[in-house]
């Protein structure tokens, strides 16, 4: 029962409509499901910091890529988006580097679910506001 209340699955709600962004956020789903998994199965630290430390490298080039398509398409809220990049990738280091001296299960089970929160805000909260905008261009484009 514990893995079903950590587990992520991905659904058509979470779709942007643009291929390779939800490509990107169902990889972060999988890496947020390795992380969980190496918590609940008690893995040595390192692991866990590792599958950490992927997540939040992969969230920099996602971050980079959203960002390259805010220019691209004239996105009008991309600086308020990217400043949530910012928080979000600050927020994430600081659990990260907080870790560091952290070696209690409850303290790992307790980051964990930060990130998982950082990762589902931004899928569900940050990235849905600007689906309509992207989708509206992609059938400019495609037109």
């Amino acid at each position: 029962m514990q893995d079903q209340v950590w587990q992520l699955e991905w659904n058509d709600k979470l779709s942007v409509g643009i291929d390779d962004i939800d490509v990107e956020h169902r990889h972060f789903i999988e890496l947020i499901n390795g992380l969980n998994r190496a918590i609940l199965d008690r893995m040595d630290i390192s692991e866990i910091r590792r599958r950490m430390q992927l997540i939040l490298d992969d969230a920099a080039q996602h971050f980079a890529h959203e960002e390259a398509l805010f220019a691209a398409w004239h996105y009008p809220d991309a600086d308020e988006h990217a400043k949530y990049h910012r928080q979000a990738t600050a927020a994430f280091q600081e659990i990260m580097a907080r870790l560091s001296d952290k070696h209690t299960e409850s303290e790992w089970i307790e980051a964990g679910l930060k990130v998982k929160q950082l990762l589902v805000e931004h899928l569900i909260t940050e990235d849905m506001k600007y689906r309509d905008y992207f989708k509206a261009h992609k059938q400019a484009a495609a037109s």
